[in-house]
């Protein structure tokens, strides 16, 4: 395995860096967006050529395992890391964009010319020319067929069913649409003014603040984005932030970048004072700038541990812990984590939530209301780490969330073409 390859300020293509995002992704277990953000500040490309890159590097973790077994029908031996991922870049070319097959045959070749691996470029161009020729493989391991890793596929057949794994991975081979949280109290309204716009909004059903835009686009466009009107979030997200609303003491939200649950806070809670504790310093000014945006002045933002808080025993009203998971709930927004966690990471996550969830109830008074969030689906995130730690009773759910409902105050969402995969506890303290 090698490091990613330097790329030339001078002459990278877009092909080229691609093939190394992606190979940043798969080899080196680096976030795609964190990998998209370096080349997009390291080159100087036109916004066309950017969009281009993000549609083959994401499209491409979409695909990945049919893709794969598509290229590896005409191999004789297993080639380096980085020529996979252009084979890989290269067939997505094929299979899924409109890109005329000797500009993806070619331009891939040519971006393979410009690394270490010249010498390969015969290989890379035989097998991508076999493959425009031939279709698809039509025999798929069930794990190829859902885009799966073959532990993440098995875990999931067995906990929800093979038709419901099924339907779920179909979802998350496209990207999905732009959800807005809105702050406008005039839902109606916003649609209006995006309709003047041409641009097509449907409400969402798990929030009242939730708008659905079956396209992407530049949210810096959208009616309302300078005044702070929206953010955009998922509305299985913004459904558990829902639930702390009408508090005047003091709200506690652990783990709170970006933002987007702190924002809901602050609107539904005008007289609560709220603390925004986050331990990431890199993702401390992403927080700010969304809180800037939307002109939430009742929030004070502190970078600590959620397991050693500030804040004294049974000392705030409320508490809402988003704590970090494996994000397997939102596989069809960021792609990329199916190849950041292994199975093994699942109960170092586990334990690490509970110990969140020990401190949260700590600091919260008697009879304090807790939302515990996650946007995974894995029992042992969920259900699990609650049967785990003492102290919480549970609180029934809006009747938003009652369909969903896997225990007591306790909802689990799976992914679907309007929400992503999303865990709900809803408690008060004992």
């Amino acid at each position: 395995m090698i490091a990613s390859l330097p790329l030339s300020k001078r002459g990278a293509s877009p092909r080229k860096i691609a093939i190394d995002c992606l190979h940043g992704v798969i080899h080196e277990r680096h976030r795609a967006d964190a990998k998209l953000d370096t080349a997009f500040s390291l080159y100087r490309l036109e916004e066309a050529d950017q969009r281009f890159i993000h549609e083959l590097v994401y499209g491409a973790l979409r695909r990945f395992y049919s893709l794969e077994a598509d290229i590896s029908r005409f191999l004789k031996d297993k080639p380096a890391d980085w020529l996979r991922m252009a084979l890989i870049v290269g067939a997505y070319q094929l299979r899924h964009m409109r890109v005329p097959a000797h500009a993806a045959v070619d331009e891939t070749v040519a971006a393979v010319k410009d690394t270490p691996f010249s010498f390969a470029s015969g290989m890379v161009n035989a097998v991508l020319r076999r493959t425009d020729r031939t279709p698809p493989p039509v025999k798929l391991k069930p794990h190829q067929r859902a885009e799966l890793p073959k532990w993440l596929h098995a875990r999931w057949r067995d906990a929800f069913g093979q038709e419901a794994v099924q339907a779920f991975c179909q979802q998350a081979q496209s990207p999905p649409p732009l959800t807005l949280a809105l702050f406008n109290d005039d839902r109606d309204e916003w649609m209006r003014r995006a309709s003047a716009q041409g641009i097509a909004a449907q409400e969402g059903r798990l929030s009242q603040k939730a708008l659905l835009l079956p396209k992407g686009g530049d949210v810096t466009r959208l009616p309302g984005f300078e005044a702070g009107e929206f953010l955009v979030m998922d509305q299985a997200a913004q459904s558990a932030a829902d639930l702390i609303s009408g508090v005047r003491g003091h709200i506690a939200d652990i783990c709170a970048a970006p933002g987007g649950k702190t924002s809901v806070l602050a609107r539904a809670n005008p007289r609560a004072r709220i603390h925004a504790i986050e331990l990431s310093a890199a993702r401390l000014p992403r927080l700010l700038q969304n809180l800037h945006r939307i002109r939430a002045a009742n929030v004070s933002v502190v970078q600590a541990d959620g397991v050693r808080l500030p804040l004294a025993a049974e000392g705030v009203d409320a508490v809402l812990l988003d704590a970090p998971c494996s994000a397997s709930g939102v596989l069809r927004r960021h792609p990329d984590v199916k190849f950041l966690h292994a199975e093994r990471d699942i109960a170092r996550h586990a334990n690490a939530q509970k110990k969140l969830l020990t401190e949260a109830l700590r600091a919260l008074k008697p009879g304090g209301r807790l939302v515990y969030a996650v946007c995974s689906i894995h029992a042992e995130e969920n259900e699990q780490v609650m049967a785990d730690v003492p102290g919480w009773k549970a609180v029934a759910l809006p009747g938003s969330l009652s369909p969903f409902q896997v225990g007591d105050g306790m909802a689990r969402l799976l992914p679907s073409a309007r929400h992503d995969g999303f865990f709900i506890a809803h408690m008060s303290k004992r």
